[in-house]
C-alpha cells in the first residue's frame, strides 16, 4: 500500500493474498500441488488468495518455502500479514451482518475513492443519525429492536472515512427520489438535506454529489444502484458492491466493473453540475418546510 493510503486489515489481507497468488503463478504451481506441500487445501488457499481468510505466521512460512522466496520477500509478506491481525471496529458488529457486508466495511475503510449511484436513498456515508435510524427501523422485519442501536452505530462509524488524515474521495449521483422520499418525518428529512448541504460546503471538494432529476429521463444506471470502490495500490483492482433490500454482493469481474464504471461516468456527466445540484437540494429542503 502507498504511504498515503488509509489502513484496513481487510485490504491488506487482500493484497497479501494477491502477492501470494502471483508467486504461485510464477512457479506454475497448482493449488493441489501447494496443498500437498503445505497442508493448505485448495478451498483454504483460494480463500487466502482472495483475502477472505487470514494466515498464521507458520502457514505463511510454509507458503514462502513452497514458493522459494528470498528473505527480503518473506520479511515484506510477514510485515503485511502482521497488519492483517489488527482488530478493526467492524469486528464488534460481526453477528449483525453477512460476510460480504463485513468485507464491504473493511474494503470501504481502506478505499481511496468511492463512486456511488443512489437512486432512492441517501448513501450511508452521508446519512444523519435520525435518517439512518428511520432507514434501519423501516428495514426487514427480521431486525430485532435490540439491534437497531448497533446497526446505527455501524452506519455512523463508517462516516469517519470522510475525515481524518486520508479522507476517501466520494462521488455520488443522487436520484431525485432520494431527495423526495420521506424517510422518518419531515423534520428528519429537513435535517438530512441540511446535513447534505453542510457536507458539500465543508468537505473541501473530496465529496461531490450530483443530482439526476426525473426530467433527465433514461440514463445508463437507471434501476441499478451500485457502489464502486478504488484503492491506492496498483495491485488492487476496482470492486463493485450491489445491494438489494435483503442482501448484497461484492463483484470483482473485470468486464462488469469496466462497464459499470463507464456507465457511472456517463451518468455523472448527465446529472446536474455541482452548483446546480446544490441549488436543487436546497430547493427541495425549502419545499420540505411546507410539510
Amino acid at each position: 500500500m502507498g504511504d498515503d493510503a488509509p489502513i484496513s486489515s481487510t485490504v491488506q489481507a487482500w493484497e497479501l493474498g494477491l502477492r501470494l497468488r502471483d508467486h504461485r503463478d510464477r512457479l506454475g504451481l497448482t493449488a493441489a500441488a501447494v496443498g500437498k506441500s503445505t497442508g493448505i487445501g485448495g478451498t483454504n488457499l483460494s480463500a487466502i488468495e482472495s483475502g477472505k481468510r487470514r494466515l498464521t505466521a507458520a502457514k505463511l512460512g510454509d507458503l514462502a518455502d513452497a514458493y522459494e522466496l528470498a528473505e527480503d520477500e518473506r520479511a515484506g509478506l510477514e510485515a503485511l500479514r502482521e497488519q492483517t491481525e489488527r482488530r478493526e471496529w467492524w469486528y464488534d458488529y460481526a453477528r449483525l451482518y453477512s460476510d460480504d457486508f463485513l468485507r464491504l466495511l473493511g474494503l470501504e475503510a481502506g478505499a481511496a475513492k468511492v463512486c456511488e449511484y443512489a437512486p432512492d436513498i441517501i448513501p450511508g456515508l452521508l446519512q444523519t443519525a435520525d435518517y439512518a435510524r428511520a432507514v434501519v427501523r423501516a428495514g426487514t422485519p427480521y431486525i430485532r429492536p435490540v439491534d437497531v442501536g448497533p446497526r446505527l452505530e455501524t452506519r455512523l462509524a463508517r462516516q469517519g472515512r470522510l475525515d481524518g488524515e486520508h479522507p476517501v474521495r466520494l462521488d455520488v449521483v443522487l436520484g431525485e427520489a432520494a431527495l423526495r422520499q420521506l424517510v422518518g418525518d419531515p423534520r428528519v428529512m429537513r435535517g438530512q438535506l441540511a446535513h447534505l448541504l453542510d457536507v458539500l460546503d465543508r468537505k473541501g471538494g473530496h465529496v461531490r454529489v450530483r443530482v439526476i432529476p426525473f426530467a433527465a429521463g433514461a440514463h445508463p444506471l437507471l434501476g441499478a444502484a451500485l457502489k464502486i470502490l478504488s484503492f491506492g495500490s496498483n495491485r488492487l483492482g476496482d470492486l463493485m458492491y450491489q445491494e438489494t433490500a435483503i442482501s448484497g454482493v461484492i463483484i470483482d469481474k473485470r468486464q462488469v466493473i469496466l462497464e459499470s464504471t463507464a456507465s457511472f461516468a456517463e451518468t455523472f456527466d448527465r446529472a446536474l453540475g455541482d452548483r446546480d445540484s446544490r441549488e436543487f437540494i436546497d430547493a427541495v429542503y425549502h419545499e420540505m418546510e411546507r410539510f
